[in-house]
């Protein structure tokens, strides 16, 4: 279905309590503390202008416009839970929620599209976007499908990346920023993007690589450029990697040193910022770790910074299959109808109907040998 035009609503604002539905805009989009028992204008005083809480507006709205959205998709499974007009489609089993540790209420990140992604969207605006791990956007569009593991104000479709419940070939173009990192199995993620993407249609993907642990909720796989071209090398055609200003180093340096400063004691982390990037790059690095600015770093810290980590570990007994989930499903599905046929040939009626299949083969050969 080809759209006459772009359009664009508004999903969040910064709290502005005047108004009876104030109160109720700003738990909706402050799940995580809705049950804090303050007034919400007291917790914006005390906490939420500090952390930058927003509030929402434009909800009946926003529900209509991923109503129509949602009807434009093909799935290929029906949502887990019953889904209410304008509400977002749920696709997380409590199994699944087990499996990747996903909390009630998980940290989301709250972002908005560049002008190059918004072009986009104008320029084209027959196209299907899909923003895979989309976090909070202060605005939705008719045109970008938003995907994730937390139902926020914004979101279309709940499901883990790993499994996107869409058909294949439905989406122009698929984002995916700053999520991959966050994912269990990205290969799994790039692959599914991968099969929901139209053939001609374009990938574009934001992977950390020198960045600190972070969690929106589980931080897990960081990607070096040819790491992150890898993941999709084998089903697409690679235009560019380049580095953004985002991602230029001086982000990750300053992140790493501002967790290292605050992750000390206040007399050490003065002495930590008072030091010089040559007292770093001359110093022996055998002296610098017997100094406070190293030895009374934070544990917890260090596992946030730490240039790696060392695992042991002692496996567990019984049988396992060593293989990518979507592999370990086809082998049960093939054992599955292995044993279907066990069945089907262990029945009477298979023994009775022997010689009749015999025939049939013999007869076969007869044939094949005539031609």
């Amino acid at each position: 279905m080809k759209a006459d035009c772009f359009r664009e609503i508004p999903v969040t604002r910064e709290p502005v309590f005047e108004t009876p539905d104030d109160e109720k805009a700003y738990w909706q989009a402050n799940p995580d503390v809705a049950s804090c028992g303050l007034p919400a204008a007291q917790h914006y005083r005390e906490h939420g202008r500090h952390e930058g809480r927003l509030q929402a507006i434009n909800q009946e709205q926003v529900a209509e416009l991923r109503e129509r959205k949602l009807r434009k998709i093909a799935f290929r499974e029906q949502p887990v839970t019953p889904r209410h007009h304008g509400a977002a489609a749920n696709f997380i089993t409590d199994a699944i929620r087990q499996e990747f540790h996903i909390p009630p209420f998980p940290p989301i990140s709250a972002h908005n599209y560049g002008g190059y992604i918004s072009g986009l969207q104008k320029e084209h605006p027959d196209w299907m976007f899909l923003d895979v791990g989309a976090g909070l956007r202060d605005t939705v569009s008719d045109s970008m499908v938003n995907a994730d593991i937390f139902d926020a104000l914004s979101t279309d479709v709940v499901c883990v990346g790993e499994k996107l419940p869409f058909e294949d070939a439905q989406f122009d173009f698929v984002l995916c920023a700053a999520t991959l990192e966050h994912t269990k199995r990205p290969w799994e993620v790039a692959a599914e993007i991968c099969r929901v993407l139209k053939p001609g249609g374009i990938v574009r993907i934001d992977y950390p690589f020198l960045q600190p642990v972070h969690g929106y909720p589980s931080h897990y796989f960081n990607a070096t450029p040819e790491g992150s071209i890898s993941l999709f090398e084998k089903w697409c055609e690679l235009r560019y990697s380049i580095v953004e200003k985002h991602f230029h180093p001086v982000h990750s340096l300053r992140w790493m040193l501002k967790e290292w400063k605050n992750g000390l004691p206040n007399a050490a982390g003065d002495r930590f910022g008072g030091m010089t990037v040559n007292d770093f790059l001359s110093g022996d690095i055998s002296h610098l770790l017997m100094q406070d600015v190293c030895t009374d770093l934070d544990p917890a810290v260090e596992k946030v910074i730490c240039s790696g980590t060392t695992l042991e570990a002692v496996k567990k007994s019984g049988d396992h299959y060593y293989a990518s989930e979507r592999e370990e499903r086809l082998a049960e599905v093939a054992q599955q109808r292995a044993r279907d046929i066990d069945t089907i040939r262990s029945s009477t009626s298979w023994k009775i109907t022997a010689p009749l299949r015999a025939a049939i083969a013999a007869m076969r050969a007869i044939r094949s040998r005539k031609h």
